[in-house]
């Protein structure tokens, strides 16, 4: 299942769905478990991509550790984008409850946890690591150098959104105004509002808007490092990250891309995630960030 920061419904492929996606993975249903209870409830949600529908369950779900009873959507159709996913679901860590309950709540209800809190260190393919990891219950110090910075949550439902000082380039400010930043570890890029990604991309050298006004292309020789800055503390995310791939003989997408669906906000996703251990602080309704030290010194 996908772990995603960005919404707060769970769901899971279900065994009687015929769409193209859920034929090629792997399936959920009430023949799979003796303990599965239906419920009259159903569900429907849409994504940036891709689109589900069913019906909602309940059941005891085991992972990290613990047991809980969890409520969960059984998906009986899915829109042909998740063909293209390895996840057979998603399980939802934000703090909306929807139409029921989520996986946060149903963890506190539980008291399976001393603190409720996750900590998030994604991985980077090419450094060939593999050692993405999210825990539950304390951060993994062994992940990180220092001391986290925390910043609370400007948003009272549930979302982990937190105010951001500003957005800049090899340590000159692109954007100071204020700005709130979606932490969202279901989202693969960065995607900023067209202004706030103007303002960046003209402190690269070389950068062009498509003709769309879709995505900027940069350089691919750009080494240029982009700061994005919370409670005082900024964290680099690195050109072997935030510059894609390919789009002629010297241009290359930019994995920071103009325009969001929320709004004025950000939306930073793993291009960012890769370059920082994040605690998510139920309790304490806040965010801990620290830079990795594979990617730099300590915090």
């Amino acid at each position: 299942m996908l772990m995603d920061t960005g919404a707060s419904a769970t769901w899971v492929m279900a065994t009687s769905c015929e769409s193209p996606a859920c034929l090629v993975h792997n399936t959920f249903g009430p023949t799979d478990s003796k303990t599965y209870n239906a419920t009259s409830g159903t569900f429907n949600i849409a994504y940036g991509t891709g689109q589900v529908s069913g019906t909602v369950a309940s059941d005891t779900v085991s992972f990290a550790g613990f047991t809980l009873s969890l409520t969960f959507g059984v998906a009986n159709s899915t829109s042909s984008d998740f063909l293209n996913f390895p996840f057979d679901g998603i399980m939802g860590l934000a703090g909306d409850p929807g139409s029921y309950p989520t996986v946060l709540q149903a963890i506190s209800t539980a008291k399976v946890l001393k603190s409720n809190v996750f900590g998030v260190n994604l991985d980077r393919d090419s450094d060939g690591l593999h050692n993405g990891e999210i825990n539950f219950g304390a951060p993994d110090t062994s992940k990180y150098s220092g001391n986290l910075s925390y910043t609370a949550l400007s948003s009272s439902d549930g979302d982990w959104v937190i105010a951001a000082d500003g957005v800049g380039v090899n340590g000159k400010s692109a954007v100071t105004t204020g700005r709130s930043a979606y932490i969202d570890t279901g989202t693969s890029y960065i995607f900023i509002p067209p202004d706030d990604a103007s303002a960046l991309h003209g402190l690269i050298p070389g950068s062009q808007l498509s003709t769309d006004g879709k995505t900027w292309y940069v350089p691919c020789t750009t080494t240029s490092a982009v700061q994005f800055t919370f409670s005082g503390v900024s964290y680099g995310v690195p050109s072997e990250d935030w510059v894609g791939g390919k789009s002629g003989s010297s241009l290359c997408t930019s994995n920071i891309f103009p325009g969001t669906p929320v709004g004025d906000n950000w939306l930073l996703g793993d291009t960012f995630l890769k370059n920082v251990y994040t605690v998510f602080d139920s309790d304490q309704k806040r965010i801990g960030q620290c830079i990795i030290p594979l990617v730099y010194n300590s915090c």
